[in-house]
C-alpha cells in the first residue's frame, strides 16, 4: 500500500456513522422531575433538622424564630366541615403561617381532597375540592406567595386520611 491510499485516522471517523446523540440516554422528563423533587425533599429534610439542631446551640436553649419555621416547614393538612368549602379561621391562620415561612422560589403543593352525598353527581366532590384548594390558594397569594408558586392537584375521596381536607407540602426550589 501507498501512502496515499492508507486510510488516516480522521478518514476513518469520518466515514464511521455518528449517533449524533442516540448513544447518550437521557431518563423521560417525568423520572428527572420525579428525582429532582425527591432530592429537594431530601436536602430540604437535611437542612430543616440541621437548623433544627444547631440553632438552639447557638442561641442558648431557646428556640429561635427561624427554627421554629424550619421545623414548621412539613406538611400541614387543613380539615373542612362536610360539604363546605369555607376555611375554618384556625386553617386561614395555620396557611398565612405556612406562606410567611416559606424560602424564596419555593413551590407550593395544594392538594385538595372532597367527599360528596350518595345522591350528588359523580363530580361534585371533584368541585368541592376544586373550591377548597382555590381558596387555599387565595390565602397563599394574599401572603405573597407567586402564582406560578403554588401547583393545585385535585382529588375527590382520599384514600387515607380525612375525607375532607386539604394538604400543603412544599416542592423545592422552582
Amino acid at each position: 500500500m501507498t501512502p496515499a491510499s492508507t486510510p488516516t485516522s480522521t478518514a476513518r471517523q469520518r466515514s464511521t456513522p455518528r449517533p449524533h446523540g442516540r448513544g447518550v440516554r437521557v431518563a423521560p422528563a417525568p423520572c428527572r422531575r420525579r428525582i429532582r423533587r425527591t432530592m429537594a425533599r431530601r436536602i430540604l429534610v437535611a437542612v430543616t433538622t440541621g437548623l433544627a439542631a444547631l440553632l438552639p446551640l447557638a442561641a442558648g436553649t431557646a428556640t429561635t424564630a427561624a427554627a421554629q419555621q424550619a421545623v414548621s416547614q412539613a406538611p400541614l393538612s387543613i380539615p373542612f366541615e362536610t360539604g363546605s368549602a369555607d376555611i375554618p379561621t384556625s386553617g386561614r391562620r395555620a396557611v398565612e403561617d405556612f406562606a410567611r415561612g416559606l424560602p424564596d422560589r419555593t413551590r407550593v403543593l395544594v392538594d385538595a381532597y372532597a367527599t360528596a352525598a350518595a345522591d350528588a353527581p359523580p363530580h361534585a366532590a371533584r368541585r368541592l375540592a376544586l373550591d377548597r384548594a382555590l381558596a387555599v390558594r387565595e390565602i397563599l397569594s394574599g401572603a405573597g406567595i407567586g402564582p406560578t408558586r403554588i401547583e393545585l392537584k385535585v382529588h375527590g375521596a382520599s384514600p387515607d386520611g380525612p375525607a375532607d381536607r386539604v394538604d400543603l407540602d412544599i416542592r423545592g426550589a422552582g
